[in-house]
């Protein structure tokens, strides 16, 4: 397995045209993973990772938090209620929401040097 590159998270926010949903943002992303199946996300998703879904119920958060997901990014629009996001807070997931398609924010990631997991490319 390859050693994850790390990029600073902070820049993300503006390419992704994102609204931070808590306080506590990483400082630096090992990867990204993108999908909606939450079994999926257990089987592959790596500490560090930014997880983009639309998904927005409570599972989202005690999925990232098991994996120790960094960020969860939620497309299309989609923003979760209020009692997921403060749960969110205190598991230390930051979670955030953008207008963008899945693929759009996946292509800004792309961009910016952002890859996914090894062997999930």
């Amino acid at each position: 397995m390859k050693s994850p590159t790390l990029v600073k998270f902070q820049p993300l926010i503006a390419a992704l045209q994102a609204v931070p949903l808590t306080d506590n943002l990483p400082e630096e992303l090992t990867g990204c993973y993108i999908s909606d199946l939450l079994s999926d996300v257990l089987a592959h998703a790596e500490p560090g990772m930014i997880w983009l879904t639309i998904q927005t119920h409570r599972n989202v958060v005690s999925v990232a938090a098991t994996k120790d997901v960094a960020v969860v990014l939620f497309t299309c629009g989609r923003t979760p209620h209020a009692e997921i996001i403060a749960e969110a807070e205190e598991e230390g997931i930051a979670l955030l929401t953008t207008s963008l398609t899945t693929y759009e924010a996946a292509g800004k990631l792309w961009v910016a040097g952002l890859r996914g997991e090894s062997g999930h490319e």
